[in-house]
Formats: C-alpha cells, structure tokens, sequence
C-alpha cells in the first residue's frame, strides 16, 4: 500500500472532464484506488465517486494506492494531478 498528499494544482478541481481522465486511467490497472478529502474517504471506482468527493482547486488530498501495480498506478496518478489534468494555469 502506497499513500501520497497530492496538491491539486487546476484552479477548478475534480470536475467532469479531469474526473473522467482520472477514473480511465485508474481503470487500467488492477490496484485500488482511494482518495482523501478531509474527513470524506472514497474509493474511486467511477466519475461519480470522484465527483462526491467534492475535491476543490488549490488543495491538498492523499491518494492511497493498494495492489499488485500500486507503483505504476501511483505514478501515472500523480503525473495526472501535476500536470493539472491539461488544466494548469
């Protein structure tokens, strides 16, 4: 199990289109995925999990990875929320 405190550098945070890349590229690999906003604890499994975690711009949240490729699906997660999902500013 791997968990990271990733900053999500977008302005506008986990709406539909980065929640989409998110959840497409999480479905590649067999690990699971959970993220941590706050006091919400959600295990990613499609948009609409990702949507109600109601992730904001500017923040910070943990990502925990669990699986046998957690290294890879941490890796591609984490290049995802740095390059602001093609949404950096």
């Amino acid at each position: 199990m791997i968990r990271e405190n990733i900053r999500v550098v977008n302005s506008t945070g986990l709406h539909a289109r980065p929640a989409t890349t998110l959840i497409k590229a999480i479905k590649k690999y067999e690990s699971s995925v959970t993220l941590v906003n706050g006091e919400k604890t959600i295990i990613l499994k499609g948009l609409m999990s990702v949507l109600g975690a109601g992730v904001k711009g500017n923040s910070n949240i943990d990502i925990i990875v669990d699986g046998a490729d957690e290294l890879d699906a941490m890796s591609e997660i984490k290049g995802l929320f740095a390059s602001g999902f093609g949404e950096k500013e």
